[in-house]
């Protein structure tokens, strides 16, 4: 009984001991775990004083063709997020930089969500990105 316990302890500990990848960027040819042809989604977003600075960014793998993207800045309201202002760009290519900003905030909670069609050839996947929240 004992030898069986053990046996099961240490093929425990050996299974959650390995070491298991949660974003390949910067490997040749390798996407994150969660899609195929992007390396990464990033949406950030700074306030000062009463201006929102908003950044997207999407970085795609070398086959990467086309990025749409729209960005998202939304305050909360309760148990939702309402939309205050949004943007769209694309860019021919592996990535995506976009920067924007938006004068005369309220008081209250905000984000940046960044949402793209990222086209490998003919392929295409949706990609999406939530920023931290910025309260003032």
């Amino acid at each position: 009984m004992k030898r069986t316990i053990i046996a099961i302890l240490l093929a425990l500990s050996v299974l959650f001991s390995a070491g298991i990848p949660v974003c390949a960027y910067g490997w040749e040819n390798i996407a994150s775990p969660y899609y195929l042809y992007t390396y990464s989604v990033k949406s950030t977003l700074v306030i000062s004083g009463n201006t929102a600075y908003c950044k997207s960014e999407i970085k795609g793998d070398r086959t990467v063709t086309k990025i749409y993207a729209t960005q998202y800045l939304e305050k909360k309201n309760g148990d939702k997020w309402d939309i205050v202002d949004y943007w769209n760009d694309s860019a021919d290519g592996n990535s995506l930089s976009m920067s924007n900003s938006k004068d005369n905030l309220g008081n209250g909670t905000y984000h940046v969500r960044t949402v793209a069609t990222v086209y490998s050839g003919s392929k295409s996947e949706p990609v999406e990105d939530t920023s931290k929240e910025v309260t003032i």
